[in-house]
């Protein structure tokens, strides 16, 4: 019977990756690992309409640096929906993409950080995404999410909680370092920081 079937179950990250650096790759490592993924797809935005500041890097070049840095993790992928489809990237059109390509048998897992969550009924068709996707919510070491203080109807209640890694790295902080010459070494992968020089990104 088709509702007997065991489901994959894959991971949604979706970002900027404005670039993607080291600390991307610990947090859908523990989720994954934490959740028992088949793996993770890193979906990269095209226009992320939230966003006060464009990315700098274009969306393509965004989405080979996410290439570069997953290329040898198994369990890893790069997904483009988002930038083939065009336009502002909103979470439920990802996830309904997503479906499309994967089939009715994957049970998505739509991976968010603490204040992405928390901000989750401003985005566009909020209420739909609990239908489509498992909500994990990710937070650092020592923080505790605690969806049941959140309203009835916030998309993020009932959200399952998986702690991250104490990574202290983002994407701000690595174009700073490349505006200030300041090195990002052990920041990026080795391939996404020689992309990133031989591009002059960030400078």
């Amino acid at each position: 019977m088709p509702g007997s079937r065991i489901k994959r179950r894959v991971g949604v990250f979706g970002g900027t990756f404005d670039p993607v650096h080291n600390g991307h790759l610990a947090i859908a490592d523990a989720v994954r690992s934490e959740l028992d993924l088949e793996k993770v797809l890193f979906v990269v935005a095209a226009d992320q309409w939230l966003r006060a500041n464009p990315p700098q890097a274009s969306a393509r070049d965004r989405l080979r640096m996410v290439e570069l840095a997953v290329e040898n993790i198994p369990g890893f992928e790069t997904s483009d929906v988002d930038i083939v489809r065009g336009g502002s990237t909103f979470t439920a059109d990802t996830l309904v993409d997503l479906r499309g390509r994967l089939g009715e048998t994957v049970e998505l897992y739509l991976i968010v950080g603490a204040d992405s969550a928390l901000a989750m009924d401003r985005w566009k068709r909020a209420e739909e995404i609990s239908a489509l996707a498992r909500i994990v919510v990710v937070g650092r070491p020592g923080l505790v999410f605690e969806n049941e203080t959140l309203d009835d109807t916030h998309p993020a209640r009932g959200a399952m909680y998986v702690e991250g890694p104490m990574v202290d790295v983002s994407a701000t902080d690595i174009r700073g370092l490349l505006q200030s010459t300041g090195s990002i070494s052990g920041l990026v992968a080795d391939s996404v920081e020689d992309y990133i020089n031989t591009n002059g990104f960030y400078g």
